[in-house]
Formats: C-alpha cells, sequence, structure tokens
C-alpha cells in the first residue's frame, strides 16, 4: 500500500511539474523564443514572428483561420493592412502610420483586448519593431 502511494505520488509531482512545458500549436516556442530587435521589414516580420507563433494549424494557418485572419505567406499582409477586423470592427488591423490605433499591436500587447499569441506574448522588442514597422508606413518590403 506505502508503494502505491509513493508511486502516485511521484505521478502527481512529474505531472504537474511538466505542466509548465506543455506547448500548445497556438503558443510561442519558450525553447527558441523570438528576440530580434530589429524586424525592420514585413518579410522579416512573416519569416521569424507570423510563421513561427500565428500561422499554425488552428490558429492563424491554412487549415482554421481564427477571426477570419489567415497569416500564412502570401496571405498575411493583404489580411493586415488597412483591413477593418472582423471582432474589432472599429479598428483596422494595421493601420499604416499608426501603431497606437493598430489592432495588431493592441493583441499582442493585451492592451484591452485578447492577447495573442493564445498561451504566451511575445518579448517586447519584437512587439516594438512590429509597431515601429507600422509606425513607418507598414511596407510590404
Amino acid at each position: 500500500m506505502k508503494i502505491a502511494v509513493s508511486v502516485l505520488t511521484l505521478i502527481l509531482v512529474f505531472s504537474f511539474g511538466c505542466a509548465d512545458q506543455i506547448v500548445t500549436e497556438c503558443e510561442p516556442d519558450p525553447i527558441n523564443p523570438i528576440t530580434e530587435k530589429t524586424l525592420t521589414s514585413f518579410s522579416k516580420i512573416q519569416t521569424e514572428v507570423f510563421n513561427v507563433s500565428c500561422a499554425l494549424s488552428g490558429c492563424h494557418g491554412d487549415n482554421a483561420t481564427q477571426a477570419n485572419l489567415l497569416l500564412t505567406e502570401g496571405n498575411a499582409y493583404q489580411n493586415l493592412v488597412g483591413v477593418t477586423s472582423f471582432l474589432y470592427p472599429q479598428f483596422k488591423r494595421v493601420e499604416p502610420g499608426s501603431s497606437a490605433n493598430s489592432l495588431l499591436i493592441k493583441m499582442l500587447k493585451g492592451d484591452g483586448v485578447t492577447q495573442m499569441p493564445l498561451g504566451g506574448s511575445l518579448d517586447s522588442a519584437v512587439i516594438d519593431s512590429i509597431a515601429a514597422w507600422i509606425d513607418k508606413g507598414a511596407l510590404n518590403d
């Protein structure tokens, strides 16, 4: 009986200890976080942020597009820049020249709306770089 209790205790300890390490498809990778501070072009944002943290199955990838937003390569720019939000129609997803009025930045920061990516957050330097890209006109470069 003591052995069964000890085994059960160990299982519970390891189960709860590992829960912090479980990553869903919609969470940023905690082992390889994005920390690039100079995401100066849309192509870098696509490659280093959207492709690895957003355009995933069940999120904003090909199979399911949450909030009617597809962020895969070749689709993200036209679905973001100057487009009125499906969930928050008072905002443009990206308002060129104004990161403060862009829903993308509000969502990445969790500023009065659901924070993205779900279950985690991007490094603040990454968010600041995306905001700087928007403030410079959100060019498709």
